[in-house]
């Protein structure tokens, strides 16, 4: 355990025999309403951890590992296989209507989830609002419709470069050196946990350390996700839905396209506007990701949320 302090243990959801991959889960036990965890793009189950200290001594929690993530095995990068996992992994442990709870990629999966089925009680994004769309950046910035999809695009595409090489090989020494840097924390996140999920997504061979999922499969599931606007998928919910949308920019990132953190902030301020029969569009005085910057406020939330809900 990279925190050394909650009680947990990790199994394994089986394949299903049709090529589904094997996920790696971290599960606590606990009465309640039981909670499972989807970390998003790059990351894995360990940066739940500040969130599962908070809320495992009220409710069973399980995080996953998604598919070609952390300790999970590869398969195809698809949407449709992510949701068929998380179908899989509510069924193996039997879990009676369970909450869902996604940042990024795993909260648009959360959205998706809740369109599909009624035996949830509730699922949660965080910051799960997707590409910034040439609509929202018009109307919050006052750019014309050519200027601001070139924006939204400059954005999109300055996000996948970045994430892409991160993702790639690099010699074991260098990546020593970025898991040292981390370890006083970076961009306001909690070292250890920072190490941890670092440490996990990454396949060590001789002298070449390779992070998961990788940029091709990174690059793949950018174009599958970037497919799907939450604030769209509102009138589908079969579920109650809370957004979670951090308000403060997030740091400044060298040589990121200008108006860069206005253009994201766009997206967020149409996230908190739309409001729909089954959403609820919440803020946090919080910076991106704030299940790692504010654990405290996001477990709020989430139990305020869950206690709002109609017995």
């Amino acid at each position: 355990m990279p925190t050394g302090t909650p009680p947990s243990w990790e199994t394994v959801v089986e394949g299903a025999g049709d090529g589904a991959p094997r996920l790696a889960v971290r599960r606590r036990d606990g009465t309640g309403v039981p909670l499972v965890l989807l970390h998003g793009l790059g990351g894995t189950l360990e940066e739940w951890e500040p969130v599962a200290d908070l809320l495992a001594p009220r409710h069973p929690v399980y995080a996953v590992d998604q598919r070609g993530h952390g300790r999970s095995e590869d398969s195809a990068p698809t949407v449709e296989g992510h949701l068929a996992d998380l179908a899989r992994l509510v069924d193996r442990f039997g879990l009676h209507t369970p909450v869902v709870v996604g940042h990024d990629m795993g909260g648009v999966l959360a959205a998706l989830f809740a369109t599909r089925r009624r035996d949830l009680t509730a699922v949660v994004g965080i910051d799960a609002y997707g590409w910034p769309r040439a609509d929202a950046v018009a109307e919050h910035l006052g750019l014309g419709c050519a200027e601001a999809a070139a924006n939204a695009a400059a954005a999109r595409a300055f996000v996948v470069d970045q994430m892409a090489a991160a993702f790639s090989p690099m010699p074991a020494r260098v990546f020593d050196r970025l898991l040292e840097s981390y370890q006083g924390g970076a961009f306001g996140l909690p070292g250890v946990v920072l190490q941890a999920t670092t440490l996990r997504a990454a396949a060590r061979e001789d002298h070449l350390v390779s992070p998961r999922p990788g940029p091709r499969a990174l690059r793949a599931l950018c174009a599958e996700f970037g497919a799907y606007d939450t604030g769209l998928l509102a009138a589908g919910l079969r579920v109650p839905y809370l957004s979670l949308v951090a308000l403060r920019p997030p740091p400044r990132i060298p040589g990121a396209p200008a108006r860069f953190n206005e253009i994201l902030a766009a997206q967020a301020a149409r996230e908190l506007a739309t409001s729909a029969h089954r959403r609820t569009p919440r803020s946090l005085d919080a910076a991106p990701p704030s299940h790692l910057t504010s654990p405290a406020a996001v477990a709020e939330e989430i139990e305020r949320f869950l206690a709002e809900l109609p017995r």
